[in-house]
């Protein structure tokens, strides 16, 4: 992989490229976001870069080192990941002990510790050892989502890099330039997709389209005022109990996009722009309404996070919201 493969974060790559270029490398770097947008994508670029045996900006993707990267079993290219909840001081201990030799085929060797804020205690008080004493030959790249939970003293020895979610036009074209997908579904789903290619990914395999279509269906059956309509809307919602948080935030998207719709009548927002009969049927409401529902579907939302039952939830939700 290199730089060319990477999708948007193009001040990111930059200044990467720029360390790289300028012999200006740091023996620690942080990469910091919300999940799904690419970070340990740039981290792997980084790495082969680094490693290309033509010692450029970019990886060539043609060496034998970059074949290496490529296949994943580069040897001066090593990996961390949790096992289990949490990243366990032995895999930092391995991690220094690797770091006491030379690296295997060149001048530099780099470790990738993916979700290092899942690091232990003590695997963080470990790596906090390495920090302090840095190696010209190591170079360290902590990807983490959660860059709060980290020591103070981890990240005020990482050089800081902040990826922020993806434009959607660039969500949009990775769906139709890797994933085949036509125009307007790519445009749909990143619109939703929140900035990242990875929900992208997981909208597209859990088939959002249809399930955005039949919510819709649901919703504007329940306006006639029929309970057992209502059951209807219940019983799509914990169809499968796995899908409720994707199908309550398709839900969300729906009477969001109706209240710009109804505010803001100049303003057409993509996220459900191939429904516009249907958001326009929802703009029936009291601007109070859809509000009202907006905060209800938030709130059971958080319930769910904080694993409230779900089945209690959703029948709380679906007899209170205003149809």
């Amino acid at each position: 992989m290199s730089f060319q493969d990477i999708y948007g974060h193009e001040k990111q790559l930059a200044l990467l490229k720029s360390a790289i270029t300028g012999g200006r490398l740091a023996h620690a770097y942080l990469f910091h976001g919300r999940e799904g947008i690419g970070k340990k994508a740039v981290a792997m670029a980084f790495a082969a870069a680094i490693l290309c045996e033509r010692k450029e900006a970019e990886a060539c993707e043609i060496c034998l080192s970059c074949k290496k990267t490529g296949h994943g079993n580069h040897p001066d290219l090593i990996t961390i990941a949790a096992e289990g909840a949490f990243i366990k001081i032995q895999a930092i201990k391995d991690l220094l002990h690797v770091m006491a030799f030379r690296p295997l085929e060149g001048g530099r060797r780099l470790f990738i510790i993916d979700e290092a804020d899942r690091m232990n205690q003590a695997a963080a008080n470990a790596l906090l050892k390495t920090l302090e004493e840095p190696s010209r030959a190591n170079i360290l790249v902590l990807i983490t989502s959660k860059p709060y939970t980290l020591p103070r003293t981890i990240l005020s020895r990482c050089q800081q890099l902040r990826f922020s979610p993806l434009r959607q036009e660039t969500v949009a074209a990775y769906l139709e330039q890797q994933e085949s997908l036509a125009a307007e579904t790519a445009r749909m789903i990143a619109a939703v997709a929140e900035g990242s290619i990875q929900r992208a990914l997981q909208l597209k395999q859990d088939d959002y389209l249809a399930d955005r279509k039949a919510l819709l269906r649901h919703i504007a059956a329940a306006h006639s005022g029929d309970p057992m309509l209502r059951l209807a809307l219940l019983r799509y919602l914990g169809k499968d109990k796995k899908d409720v948080p994707e199908k309550l935030s398709i839900l969300q998207s729906c009477f969001r996009d109706a209240l710009v719709w109804k505010e803001l009548p100049g303003d057409r927002t993509p996220a459900n722009g191939d429904e516009t009969d249907a958001i326009r049927a929802i703009t029936r409401l009291t601007t109070d309404d859809i509000l009202f529902n907006l905060q209800t579907i938030s709130a059971s939302i958080r319930a769910l996070a904080y694993n409230a039952n779900k089945l209690l939830t959703l029948e709380a939700m679906t007899f209170t919201l205003h149809l």
